[in-house]
């Protein structure tokens, strides 16, 4: 078991949401006893990822996904979760994650739940404290699926360098 981070990328470059959901994740996998693995699609420099706590990197380079669509990338997420027996994937709350995280959820058949802002209050059972009212109030969110789906509020948590070794694997696609 391991969690797993959706590291998002533009043009190859990994966005500054990457890293802090690494660090977060990072923190997360300590408190669970576990390791941190991240998903990217077409993404360079894989290694920038192992500065801030990633594991294992699952690269997928397709040409095909250099656009962003919802349901292929769902599928590449559901993938790499399941070959890791992942029981907590995180994503960010950028707008194509935000589109992203519910497909990712039913196809997991996983508790949700986004803008979460800090790391889980208990993890049994498994509670996060996330933004409500539009950012005017906070709610404590307990999530009772097996397998959970949680997307982090941007800015929430923070950069934090945490260095490790990452190996580097290719996802074959179904």
């Amino acid at each position: 078991m391991s969690i797993l981070i959706y590291a998002e990328s533009a043009d190859g470059k990994f966005k500054k949401v990457a890293f802090e959901l690494a660090s977060y994740a990072k923190k997360v996998a300590e408190s669970l006893g576990t390791t941190v693995t991240a998903v990217t699609v077409n993404a360079r420099n894989i290694s920038e990822l192992s500065k801030y706590g990633v594991d294992k990197v699952l690269k997928v380079s397709n040409d095909k996904l250099s656009n962003f669509n919802v349901k292929a990338y769902a599928d590449i997420i559901k993938q790499a979760a399941q070959k890791e027996s992942a029981k907590v994937i995180l994503l960010s709350s950028t707008t194509d994650s935000l589109y992203l995280a519910p497909f990712v959820a039913v196809g997991l058949e996983a508790g949700f739940a986004s803008n979460v802002v800090g790391l889980p209050l208990s993890t049994l059972p498994f509670q996060v404290k996330r933004t409500a009212f539009s950012n005017k109030a906070f709610n404590i969110t307990e999530i009772s699926t097996e397998v959970k789906v949680l997307s982090l509020a941007k800015n929430s948590y923070g950069v934090f360098e945490n260095t490790s070794s990452a190996n580097e694997e290719d996802l074959l696609q179904v």
